[in-house]
């Protein structure tokens, strides 16, 4: 059985490759944060547009907010290093349940767009393909979580 890294690792990259393609997912609304619009009725590489610094996030990083939270952050990070009896997978499960909404998220989007077309056997194997990759990464992280990774 493949790792929760190498799970975690490949789901991003689907996620981020599916709205690259320009389906809605959930990732859209944070890429354009960061300043990466995809205009998805445009099918060549002009329909990726990057501006990171003039994007919202930008202006919150090196803004007062980011600077404040970059303090905090360091702050808990030194308070980390001297207390060190926390369970790391209490770190991990955030981001695992975010990854999972959007790996949810781009499942339904792509099966709305396949199912556009009419044909069953389409939706058919594109469900085959998610749910298989789903349940792969729901059983490495119940191994993880159970210990045995």
């Amino acid at each position: 059985m493949m790792k929760l890294g190498g799970w975690i690792v490949m789901l991003v990259s689907l996620v981020l490759f599916v709205t690259l393609f320009g389906f809605e997912t959930s990732v859209s609304p944070i890429l354009e944060n960061v300043g990466i619009s995809i205009n998805s009725s445009i099918t060549t590489v002009e329909g990726i547009t990057v501006d990171t610094e003039g994007s919202t996030f930008w202006s919150w990083m090196f803004g007062t907010e980011g600077f404040l939270v970059a303090l905090g952050v360091s702050g808990l990070v030194a308070i980390g290093l001297f207390g060190k009896g926390y369970d790391p997978s209490l770190v991990y499960a955030p981001f695992l349940v975010a990854l999972s909404l959007a790996f949810i998220s781009t499942f339904v989007g792509v099966i709305t767009e396949v199912a556009k077309y009419g044909q069953v056997w389409m939706s058919l194997i594109t469900s085959f393909i998610f749910g298989v990759l789903a349940v792969g990464f729901v059983f490495s992280a119940i191994g993880y979580f159970g210990g045995r990774q």
